[in-house]
């Protein structure tokens, strides 16, 4: 839309921004739920154009000065206004705090835009705003996310430090770092003229070959007009096509240095960076000792539950053990009087035996008695015969044959009976 609406006073987005250093007063703004109804005026630049729940989120930058607002806009309203242009928006602001060390982003929800003035950039601002435009469609990097992990794994990220040309700043630095930080990072310090543009550009480059965790730029704050070469196209076009991420520390809060925008991690002033460094190591470490905690919790908790386990397998073995016992000791019983009743049946069995072999040794003997008296008979016969043939009689010899048969018939018969 191309109309100009007559609302109420527009303000910049660096005026915003200042909210927290009360330069806002009452007049500017309703409030309504406690968020703030703002009517804003600036010039549009496209973010990432990534597309979330209805949302485009995007920039609103001051016409002129570098500082940007973060915006979240309707769709609709979204595909109404072109980049570049200068137009009017309304809608409620919103605070959040970004991360764990306690970085507050200032967005703005639109519900109202109408454009103002198509293509008001300047041909250095434009190429300003393409390099914003790469850095935001590339893929980024999550410095917090980087460094957590390096420290998570109880190992020392190494951080580049380009520090300006003053004394002052490095004190500043330091004074944010507490002995944790000291101990846990890495720091590798290098100086740095940042007002000459030639000089960062090759510290850059080289620094970038080193396989740092991270470059941090360190310098105090002086002013949009002594920025330097912080403010360089060739410089921020570095910046933007660096591999290592970088980390933003130079100027003031209220100092909206366009590099602040093309970095992965930006922090007000080095004293913030120190700081930055000292609560994400305080916090790994407790969260470190939390997840120690957390694991010892967890063994204990799984050996109960093994001890727990074990202890109702050892009752059940001690129940088979005692019923094993049980059928051994039952088993032992039953063989004890088996065997006492083989015992019984044995001596029996060798008391019949004994008996058996008394009579079969009186038999025996009154066979070899009967074997006597029957060789005997037969000798007598014999003799008988002898005599009979010398006196033939033959009555006699058949008396004595009828003799003889008899004996050996009563003989025979006897020795049977007693068989």
């Amino acid at each position: 839309m191309t109309q100009q609406t007559t609302l109420a006073r527009y303000y910049a987005p660096s005026e915003i921004l200042n909210i927290y250093k009360g330069k806002l007063t009452t007049d500017y703004y309703t409030c309504r739920q406690g968020q703030l109804r703002i009517y804003m005026q600036g010039i549009f630049i496209l973010g990432k154009g990534q597309v979330y729940q209805g949302y485009c989120f995007d920039f609103l930058k001051d016409a002129s000065s570098n500082s940007y607002l973060n915006i979240k806009i309707p769709l609709a309203l979204h595909s109404q206004l072109q980049s570049g242009s200068l137009v009017n928006v309304a809608g409620i602001l919103e605070y959040n705090v970004q991360n764990a060390y306690s970085s507050i982003q200032l967005i703005l929800g639109v519900t109202w835009a109408e454009t103002v003035q198509t293509n008001v950039v300047s041909e250095e601002d434009a190429k300003r705003n393409e390099l914003l435009l790469i850095k935001n469609k590339s893929k980024g990097k999550n410095v917090d996310t980087i460094l957590e992990s390096i420290l998570y794994e109880d190992r020392r990220p190494v951080i580049g430090l380009i520090i300006a040309e003053t004394a002052i700043t490095e004190t500043d630095f330091n004074r944010g770092l507490n002995a944790a930080a000291k101990e846990k990072v890495q720091f590798v310090r290098m100086r740095c003229s940042f007002a000459r543009a030639l000089d960062l550009i090759n510290m850059l480059k080289q620094q970038d070959l080193k396989g740092y965790d991270a470059i941090a730029l360190v310098r105090g704050g002086g002013g949009e007009k002594d920025w330097g070469a912080l403010d360089n196209l060739d410089v921020l076009k570095t910046i933007v096509q660096m591999k290592t991420p970088v980390i933003s520390a130079v100027g003031h809060p209220d100092e909206a240095a366009f590099i602040k925008k093309l970095v992965d991690k930006e922090v007000d002033v080095p004293f913030a960076l120190g700081s930055y460094f000292s609560n994400m190591v305080n916090d790994i470490i407790e969260q470190r000792a939390k997840s120690k905690a957390a694991l010892v919790n967890e063994v204990k908790k799984q050996y109960e539950q093994e001890l727990t386990q074990a202890r109702k397998q050892n009752a059940a073995l001690t129940e088979q053990m005692k019923a094993l016992t049980k059928a051994q000791e039952e088993g032992q019983k039953l063989h004890d009087q088996q065997l006492r009743k083989a015992n019984e049946q044995n001596a029996e069995l060798q008391k019949s035996i004994g008996k058996i072999n008394g009579s079969i040794t009186e038999l025996t003997k009154k066979n070899s008695e009967y074997a006597l008296q029957v060789a005997n008979s037969s000798s007598r016969i014999e003799e008988l015969e002898n005599q009979l043939k010398s006196r033939p009689n033959w009555f006699i010899v058949i008396l004595f044959s009828a003799l003889s048969a008899a004996i050996a018939i009563y003989i025979f018969t006897q020795t049977h009976i007693i068989l």
